[in-house]
């Protein structure tokens, strides 16, 4: 396992416990030393005739040969996500370029889309690996992917080290990354999120995810025979009226077993980070508990932090930031 020892994280003083934490990041102000407005962008077409997009932060002192950094974002989210802007500003300002991801249907790449992104869609991230090594031209790979994103990137790395998925020339420059909050146990995230108390975090996604259905696949036949006459009720319910039956999946169930990453990551061989909390309020503990993890890989699990939240003592400090940015010192 990876010789790593991260500063301990002591969470905010007002903000404690994983509820709280959780929300108030999505509330916490966003301050950037660089414009990441002004990235270029790359469409990535994918082999099933959809696309996917990256958009390129490139500090000015980087040259080829230089680190290059994949970020990936989660549920709902997009290149523009709080969380994906500040991780591309703490690595730009240490001249790593960085290429925020858009996943099939989210952001830049809503236009492309026929098909739906979910947690098993670990081909597009090795698309978007293969991508940049092109773009680059030189120099080490590293990744990080957050929530589903974290379940796609760990999925792929797995199917790697198994020889089941293939990066070419480019597998040799991929040598490290890391996975923050990833459900990589999607029944044991989908029995939790069943539970009464988790209903607004349902209504939530569930009302984001309709918002954000693409046109194309809204337009599609397939689309068109699903009985909308009552919105989903759960995570589980929308997988298995929708996101299943879009995405050649027998069930929610079907589309759980084969998705799961941790039904993958004991093959995984790239040097990895795992960051999780045990309060967690949508990805519970024991699915990292009950996973078998190779030895390329280090978990950190404070008590405290939320989903993607990690608020440090003090009104500006992000302990997740710092904590990824020692993994990739």
């Amino acid at each position: 396992m990876p010789n790593f020892t991260p500063q301990p994280f002591r969470p905010h003083r007002v903000f404690r416990g994983g509820h709280l934490q959780t929300i108030a990041i999505a509330l916490r102000p966003l301050t950037l030393a660089h414009d990441t407005e002004g990235a270029t962008r790359h469409r990535v077409d994918l082999p099933d005739g959809d696309a996917i997009v990256l958009h390129d932060d490139c500090p000015p002192q980087w040259q080829p040969g230089d680190p290059s950094l994949l970020l990936i974002h989660g549920l709902c989210g997009s290149h523009a996500a709080s969380y994906m802007r500040r991780l591309a500003d703490r690595f730009n300002r240490r001249g790593v370029r960085s290429f925020r991801m858009d996943m099939r249907g989210c952001g830049a790449a809503e236009s492309f889309a026929r098909r739906l992104t979910h947690a098993g869609r670990s081909e597009d991230v090795l698309a978007a690996i293969e991508s940049i090594a092109a773009i680059t031209g030189a120099g080490p790979i590293w990744a990080i992917g957050v929530s589903l994103g974290g379940n796609q990137l760990l999925k792929g790395l797995g199917e790697l080290g198994a020889g089941e998925a293939s990066l070419g020339a480019a597998g040799e420059r991929l040598v490290r990354a890391a996975a923050v909050s990833p459900p990589v146990d999607l029944v044991r995230c989908s029995n939790h999120m069943q539970r009464l108390w988790m209903r607004p975090y349902n209504r939530y996604f569930i009302r984001a995810l309709f918002s954000r259905i693409p046109s194309q696949v809204r337009a599609s036949e397939a689309f068109r025979k699903i009985d909308l006459t009552r919105r989903p009720r759960t995570l589980r319910e929308l997988d298995d009226r929708i996101t299943a039956p879009l995405s050649n999946f027998a069930s929610a169930e079907d589309y759980y077993r084969r998705s799961a990453a941790a039904n993958f990551v004991a093959n995984n061989k790239i040097e990895t980070l795992v960051l999780a909390a045990a309060d967690d309020p949508i990805v519970p503990i024991a699915c990292f508990t009950h996973a078998e993890w190779p030895q390329s890989t280090h978990l950190e699990i404070p008590r405290g932090g939320g989903h993607v939240a990690f608020l440090a003592r003090g009104n500006t400090r992000c302990w997740m930031d710092e904590c990824l940015g020692d993994w990739f010192a």
